[in-house]
């Protein structure tokens, strides 16, 4: 089995004194978005995305967008399945076996929260270099989640959402 980070960030999506308020279709909608523009929302790690078929899934009906992503940083291009789970999760999975969640979830007072989990596989690294990249996933993982919910605010407000 190929070396893996697993990590996790999340974030409130309301936090408290925001102005607008973002209501579960709206966040919805915005991840959906996210599916076939994902440069829009994570413009630092993610630099185009190209949508190869978006159809739903006639057994379960979850929509499946696969897509092409140049990822900024490496400029490698990856295909990757995605899978959307209204209203809560997508899925996103590459040919290596690396799999990213996106997770939509209520806290116990009806608040709401944005996870990423990341599940990274690295063949080839040595134990070092797979510490390293742990280190720059970390901060990866903050920006990508605090840059969605910031992308997200946006839209709204714009009225785009």
């Amino acid at each position: 089995m190929a070396p893996t980070n697993n990590l996790a960030f999340t974030a409130p999506l309301n936090p408290p004194n925001t102005p607008t308020r973002l209501s579960t279709s709206q966040i919805w909608a915005g991840l959906l978005l996210k599916c076939r523009s994902a440069e829009t929302f994570v413009p630092a790690a993610i630099q185009s995305t190209t949508v190869l078929s978006d159809t739903i899934d006639p057994t379960t009906s979850n929509t499946v967008v696969v897509r092409e992503v140049l990822f900024r940083e490496s400029q490698q291009l990856v295909k990757e399945v995605v899978t959307a789970f209204e209203p809560c999760r997508v899925e996103f999975e590459q040919p290596d076996g690396s799999r990213i969640s996106n997770v939509v979830s209520e806290g116990a007072d009806g608040e709401l929260y944005l996870t990423y989990i990341f599940e990274w596989r690295h063949p080839g690294l040595s134990e070092e270099e797979l510490e390293n990249a742990l280190v720059r996933e970390r901060r990866m993982s903050r920006q990508a989640v605090e840059g969605t919910i910031n992308v997200l605010r946006r839209l709204v407000e714009e009225g785009k959402l």
